[in-house]
């Protein structure tokens, strides 16, 4: 694996030291993140202009995202894999380029069937770069500042739709869709060659401390491994609750509020920005927190999933549009906060060799909400046209979340000496 030779910077009493290229790291793994994001946003934006050169009816315009998630669902365990086998660095260039390529390749489309294979292939060459960039910064950062790294990086979902949304329209003036993703291709193709250059595997010290026994059911790469780790299933499984809720919500929040309380597109639209918005705040203020809040990320993980069960509720019980704004903020909150602690925890529960295999494994749990949730909301809503019950099956995800959370076990560090260098582990 390749290392840096950057400055290893100081070391706090107890702990050993860190570069300062770890931010280097962490600039790369989110301006990757962020145009990935774009990306996957760009064709919402699209989609009508493309829909006339294409010959797609209206029910066929969510069907290239829904490629996209197929392909990209099925590798992230492979992925993941592949870079734990290769190394994040490797593992994110060659995915990003061959998704520039094809992506390229998509703005010459002329017909719907090769559309949707080159969509599912952008999915397939897809499925290691978040799992890549979530090893590569835990490899970098310490247990004590991953909080506040996967925050920051994480604001790059948020940040990469409302740069899509932003930017996108004013180019399709120009550039018309085809364009666009001309555009995209190069620019990811671009990211991807940076990434090569500038991300490195391994910092020159590691920032685990010395004598740190492996997590539950490490040592070995596989499924079976990764079902025989307590904590990684238990936190899989407790996203996918999670994610149940958020992916659901935003997928027909805009049509709740619309059919349900009889608000304009617009204004139901207002509601979702801000709730949207808030992830640039929440994001990095959470994982602030959770570096120096007493209490394990588990109990974070608890009252955070909690707290999303019961602003869910609160927000189907109200029927003014002014408190739907005043909630809204509140709402980002639950929608996003967790999705910080769920992803900088997963290498705490894994083995520092295998981080991007059981990322793999657990996005893929995650990403199941919003295969299911969207179906079952529908389905809810058609019945009762009740906002109120539409969200309260949405809010039983994270209420299941609480209880999916209780079997995990965590590891905590306590120092026995005044210095700080000796270390013995217990459970809690």
């Amino acid at each position: 694996m390749d290392t840096t030779e950057a400055s290893a910077g100081t070391a706090l009493p107890g702990h050993p030291a860190v570069s300062r290229y770890r931010w280097v790291i962490l600039a790369s793994c989110w301006l990757a993140f962020t145009l990935i994001y774009i990306n996957r946003t760009a064709w919402s934006v699209v989609a009508v202009d493309a829909s006339h050169s294409l010959g797609l009816s209206v029910a066929q315009l969510g069907i290239f995202a829904t490629a996209l998630s197929i392909g990209y669902v099925v590798t992230n365990i492979p992925g993941g894999v592949v870079a734990d086998l290769i190394g994040g660095r490797m593992a994110a260039g060659i995915s990003l380029v061959a998704a520039g390529i094809l992506t390229f390749a998509f703005g010459s489309v002329k017909n719907v069937g090769v559309g949707i294979a080159i969509q599912i292939l952008i999915g397939l060459v897809s499925g290691a770069d978040v799992a890549s960039f979530t090893k590569l910064i835990s490899r970098w950062f310490p247990p004590r500042e991953r909080g506040t790294a996967f925050g920051l990086y994480i604001t790059s979902t948020a940040l990469g739709g409302v740069i899509a949304n932003a930017s996108i329209p004013e180019l399709l003036t120009v550039l018309h869709w085809n364009g666009v993703y001309y555009l995209l291709g190069a620019l990811t193709v671009a990211v991807g060659v940076a990434c090569w250059a500038f991300l490195r595997n391994d910092p020159p010290t590691p920032v685990e401390p010395v004598g740190e026994p492996p997590a539950p059911g490490g040592g070995r790469l596989g499924l079976r491994a990764m079902f025989g780790n307590r904590n990684l299933v238990s936190l899989a499984a407790a996203g996918l609750g999670m994610q149940w809720a958020t992916l659901g919500f935003l997928a027909w929040g805009n049509s709740l509020m619309v059919k349900a309380l009889g608000l304009s597109a617009g204004k139901a639209a207002l509601v979702m920005v801000i709730v949207s918005t808030t992830a640039i705040v929440v994001k990095p203020l959470v994982g602030f927190l959770s570096d120096r809040v007493r209490g394990t990320r588990k109990a974070h993980l608890m009252v955070l999933s909690g707290y999303f069960t019961l602003i869910l509720a609160v927000f189907g019980l109200v029927r003014n549009y002014s408190m739907l704004l005043v909630l809204a903020p509140l709402l980002g909150l639950g929608v996003y906060g967790y999705t910080v602690l769920t992803n900088s925890t997963v290498p705490q529960y894994s083995d520092p060799r295998f981080v991007g295999g059981a990322f793999g494994f657990a996005n893929t749990a995650w990403q199941l909400g919003g295969v299911f949730a969207p179906v079952a909301v529908g389905a809810v809503f058609s019945a009762t046209g009740s906002l109120f019950l539409a969200l309260a099956v949405l809010a039983a995800g994270p209420l299941l979340g609480v209880f999916l959370l209780l079997p995990i076990r965590e590891q905590a560090k306590t120092a026995v000496s005044d210095e700080g260098s000796s270390l013995v582990h217990s459970r809690r």
